[in-house]
């Protein structure tokens, strides 16, 4: 499997998660608040937790093979900062990529969520795998939904987990 490549904007770097546990200290912090999981459910991640999913994660497959996973921590280009992650689960036998993304709550309302979107997005429009994004959200999570209708995704009328599956086409 190969890692996802680095991403660039003009803030922002987008740091594949290729050795999990050397990130999970950092990230710890990150996600420290109770609120940013008020749409998701679940609670902040300890640092064993944490390591122990990136170690999975990193891994870039699932157990069954069946999906590709790309996983990026989001840092800011000025300071290095982790303010976030970004990831992908690539269903390879539909070329439908998942996407999720998390910034941190002293970082939001700065357009991280939107611009590293974007960048995976604009990366996974370079892959002749991909057929379709989608993102699964939760109807009273504003704010992701407005970084999705950004990315010009579009929401369906179906749902999968009790979220609202909003969807691009990249190709048919």
């Amino acid at each position: 499997m190969t890692d996802p490549d680095p991403l660039t904007s003009a803030r922002l770097l987008l740091e594949p998660l290729t050795h999990g546990a050397e990130v999970a200290g950092e990230m710890v912090a990150v996600l420290s608040d109770p609120s940013l999981y008020v749409h998701t459910g679940g609670g902040p991640p300890d640092f064993a937790e944490l390591r122990n999913r990136y170690a999975r994660q990193s891994r870039g497959v699932s157990p069954d093979g069946r999906e590709v996973w790309f996983n990026w921590i989001v840092r800011t280009r000025s300071t290095g900062d982790a303010v976030g992650y970004v990831q992908v689960s690539l269903v390879q036998e539909t070329g439908v990529a998942d996407l999720a993304w998390v910034i941190g709550t002293p970082f939001q309302r700065r357009g991280y969520a939107t611009e590293a979107a974007r960048l995976v997005v604009e990366w996974l429009s370079t892959r002749p795998d991909v057929r379709r994004v989608t993102a699964h959200i939760g109807r009273a999570n504003i704010a992701s939904q407005d970084v999705a209708r950004r990315l010009d995704l579009k929401e369906t009328t179906r749902t999968e987990g009790g979220e609202v599956v909003w969807e691009a086409r990249l190709r048919d």
